[in-house]
């Protein structure tokens, strides 16, 4: 209750003292519920600077697109440009850096409004003491961002990771802002040195070939396990990495966790027709549209199930006609997952799992009623040995059951067990090695219907 209460005060404290700036929208795809929104803001600016300020951030977002993976998924992002007057221009500089002979620029303190300096432990690093400004900024203005980052107005060479990414208008800001994001957004490590921090997705403990975290792409595309200098017990899997040098591309391993990343804030689904309550009259046929954030190319993988068996289409639309109707109740479900050849970890089809489900009553007036729901699921881990776990974003009822069927279509007998009211284990340990079709039932409607591979030990 305590830790409830804190939010709803900083909340408020944001939203009572927080100014509102002008936002100009860089990058426009979709609803801001729909897509993961960048929120860039300019320190340092002042009024008659604002111009100049919108150019860098339109450039160092046309940049950052260009980088693989963010260039395949561009269509699932939103970009603004916060316009954050500052009183004066520049970048504070205190001259207290230990890391070099200060002063390398004059000693500044301009009145920006965010409070970003240089000097933050070494020269380059240009952070803010004041960040909680940053934070009511968002809050004020663009309040459902995901990825933030602040260009301070400087040419000097600078930038910064943390809560926040910092970066300077240098000739490598853009540079600085791809790899400043790595930290911030995809949750990656340095790679050029050994920080103290623990593991990431590009940094272990780990020397096992068979047991490291990304084990699935050694020896491709130059993965291995190599040793850092500062501290050889930990191990980092490129050595030409953009997280250990600039103008590079993220390795295989860090791509992998950049699209792991947007996958866990969105659906591959924008949105999709017919909609709920939808009443039919007559025997008509019903075209059903799923309507999909695309990645380029398109990698997403389309499989719609009738009433539990699973038609041949895999397009987003399809049209079902009156005759394949049972009277009564029926399920259609459509499910959707990412198959990008970038991703090698065995849940990945899992992770990217969204599913949408209509329920159509056919009754003897000659009427067709439509119910749909969309769910998002984890399924884990595909390939599977012992147990299957289903994970769901919102509760399951209590009325459940699954079914699986071998690869000629006999129904198998199983054991399952609601774990919590979003967990489902399934215990698959004595089946043969095998393609099975997975189907689970929510008040006697399917809502998943999904391929698993059970694997030997």
């Amino acid at each position: 209750m305590k830790k409830k209460l804190f939010f709803i005060l900083i909340y408020f404290y944001s939203f009572c003292f927080s100014q509102t700036f002008e936002t100009v929208a860089l990058i426009h795809n979709g609803n801001n519920d729909q897509r993961i929104n960048i929120a860039v803001l300019g320190d340092g600016f002042t009024s008659s600077e604002q111009d100049s300020f919108v150019s860098s951030a339109q450039s160092t977002l046309d940049y950052l697109f260009t980088k693989s993976p963010y260039a395949e998924y561009r269509n699932y992002f939103n970009a603004y440009a916060i316009k954050v007057i500052s009183g004066g221009s520049g970048v504070k500089h205190p001259g207290t850096a230990s890391d070099v002979a200060e002063p390398v620029i004059p000693i500044s303190n301009p009145n920006n409004y965010l409070g970003t300096s240089f000097d933050f432990g070494v020269h380059r690093c240009i952070y803010s003491n004041t960040t909680n400004r940053v934070a009511q900024v968002l809050a004020a203005n663009v309040p459902d961002y995901d990825i933030t980052y602040i260009l301070g107005n400087s040419k000097e060479y600078g930038g910064c990771g943390g809560t926040y990414a910092f970066a300077s208008l240098n000739a490598s800001s853009d540079e600085i802002v791809v790899h400043e994001l790595g930290h911030s957004f995809g949750k990656l490590a340095d790679e050029y040195w050994f920080s103290g921090t623990g593991e990431s997705p590009n940094k272990t403990k780990t020397s096992s070939p068979t047991s490291i975290r990304w084990r699935n792409w050694l020896n491709t595309d130059n993965i291995g396990i190599y040793p850092y200098t500062e501290s050889p017990t930990w191990f980092r899997p490129h050595q030409n990495c953009e997280m250990r040098y600039l103008n590079r591309q993220f390795c295989s391993v860090c791509k992998e966790a950049i699209i792991e990343r947007i996958h866990s804030l969105i659906s591959p689904v924008d949105s999709f027709t017919p909609a709920n309550d939808t009443v039919l009259e007559g025997y008509s046929d019903i075209t059903f549209t799923v309507n999909e954030v695309l990645p380029i190319p398109n990698t997403l993988v389309n499989t719609w199930v009738l009433n539990g068996n699973v038609l041949e289409a895999t397009e987003n639309t399809i049209t079902i006609t009156s005759e394949e109707l049972n009277a009564g109740d029926n399920t259609l479900a459509f499910s959707v997952n990412d198959n990008t050849p970038l991703v090698r970890v065995n849940n990945h089809s899992a992770v990217h799992f969204t599913n949408i489900a209509w329920t159509l009553v056919k009754n003897d007036r000659i009427t067709t009623k439509v119910n749909v729901k969309e769910r998002r699921f984890v399924i884990y881990p595909n390939p599977v040995n012992n147990e299957l776990y289903i994970e769901g974003k919102e509760d399951f009822s209590n009325n459940i059951s699954v079914t699986l069927y071998d690869a000629v279509g006999r129904l198998i007998p199983i054991k399952f067990e609601l774990k919590d009211t979003r967990k489902i284990q399934i215990g698959l340990k004595t089946l043969p090695a095998g393609v099975y079709t997975l189907n689970l039932l929510e008040d006697s409607g399917v809502i998943i219907s999904h391929k698993i591979i059970k694997e030997n030990d």
